[in-house]
């Protein structure tokens, strides 16, 4: 499945990109809050601000490090609830998380500024990562579809509220693999039926794939599949129009090649 990598800005954390990229960028967010420091104060904030992203960026990976950074960003969104540079901190604590792979608290994180701030002009930033973070859930190896399921509906819904995004593009091609990985699991349990000699349950599996996921890579293999079951069943009508498929749709292809032996058999 093609990985989709989207460089995305931070803007709500001055100078920032995508969550890995962050601490590189803090020496533009410390400048930007000290002259806010100046200019709106809200001193004690900004101190504690730093204080936390300071060890964000010097925890070099320490798992306790990272937990007290988090911990003393938590602590003064909780302290001060009602000053400015909160948004910037509640996005950053979701940044924390996403980067450390602690997807389930990132997504709640971003979850929650969409909520606190569903007007903000980077909002969709906070829907896309949430999304992410969904999408990072997910476990090839699980037959839980939940996490791919939640974040092809994440990326869908942002499509639709946030066309004209930044992030609408890498959106969209995670909208793709999210697809490819619901048709690769619909095409590996017909191909355990299959193996298993199960044939009628391959069937139902491998037309729910053609039908659901027609332009799937796998649709070939899943068609020559389903003329092999069928002929297993002695169903040689239903075998015979799919190797046909096969041989039309790819002619030189090794599933086409199996498909005209499979028919002179029957002749």
């Amino acid at each position: 499945i093609p990985t989709a990598h989207a460089q995305v800005r931070n803007p709500v954390v001055p100078g920032g990109n995508s969550p890995s990229d962050s601490p590189k960028q803090f020496a533009v967010t410390f400048a930007t809050l000290w002259q806010t420091i100046i200019i709106v104060g809200g001193l004690a904030f900004i101190l504690y601000f730093l204080w936390g992203g300071l060890q964000w960026i010097m925890a070099g990976g320490e798992t306790s490090k990272i937990e007290e950074a988090k911990a003393k960003i938590q602590q003064l969104m909780e302290d001060y609830p009602d000053s400015k540079e909160r948004v910037a901190a509640t996005m950053l604590l979701a940044d924390i998380h996403f980067k450390d792979e602690n997807y389930e608290e990132a997504k709640f994180h971003y979850q929650k500024f969409t909520e606190l701030y569903p007007a903000h002009q980077f909002v969709d930033r906070a829907h896309f990562y949430k999304a992410m973070s969904n999408f990072k859930l997910t476990d090839l190896a699980s037959r839980d579809l939940t996490p791919v399921n939640s974040a092809l509906e994440g990326f869908q819904r942002f499509i639709e509220d946030f066309p004209k995004s930044s992030y609408a593009k890498p959106a969209q091609l995670k909208i793709t693999q999210c697809l490819d990985i619901l048709a690769q699991n619909i095409f590996e349990i017909g191909k355990f039926y299959y193996r298993t000699g199960s044939f009628q349950s391959a069937i139902q599996r491998f037309k729910s794939l053609k039908e659901t996921y027609p332009n799937h890579a796998y649709i070939l293999e899943a068609e020559f599949l389903l003329g092999e079951s069928y002929f297993h069943e002695q169903n040689f009508s239903e075998a015979t129009a799919y190797y046909k498929n096969v041989i039309r749709s790819s002619p030189r292809s090794e599933f086409a090649k199996e498909a005209r032996l499979r028919l002179r058999t029957l002749r």
